[in-house]
């Protein structure tokens, strides 16, 4: 099927775009979380695994973690059913793209990721799963119905 009318491609699309909302709605200044202050700048670890969260909750599973990096610059996104989902590519000054669900992203390709880990910050220590609760807390409460 072609991506442009892939179903689940346009339902990813649109909750991850939603999400990426919740996240600009928030007044970041009253978060323990200072990575997703200058959102999308130096965010996408954070931002990916919150994403990830708010994805397994609307039941479309257990995302990848991908970590990759180009020119010295470190870039993480997330790898689902066979998609690429990316919500801060444009901090980047070669993408202008806010959000990203593609099958086949030749920008992400030029990172060289690999697939890091289960995007589940549960799994995280103690701190950090704190921290990125009360985050996903607050962008949640900024999502639109």
């Amino acid at each position: 099927m072609d991506e442009l009318h892939d179903p689940l491609r346009h339902l990813l699309f649109r909750l991850a775009s939603r999400f990426r909302s919740g996240i600009l709605r928030c007044n970041w200044r009253s978060l323990s979380l200072p990575t997703l202050r200058d959102f999308p700048r130096g965010a996408c670890g954070d931002a990916s695994l919150l994403l990830a969260k708010y994805l397994q909750v609307q039941r479309c599973g257990l995302a990848h973690y991908v970590l990759g990096g180009r020119a010295g610059l470190p870039h993480a996104w997330l790898q689902l059913h066979g998609f690429v989902v990316d919500i801060t590519a444009d901090q980047f000054d070669d993408q202008v793209a806010g959000v990203i669900v593609s099958a086949d992203s030749s920008w992400h390709c030029s990172f060289h990721g690999k697939i890091h880990s289960p995007a589940d910050f549960c799994l995280y220590d103690r701190e950090t799963v704190f921290k990125l609760t009360h985050a996903y807390r607050q962008i949640s409460s900024h999502l639109d119905s």
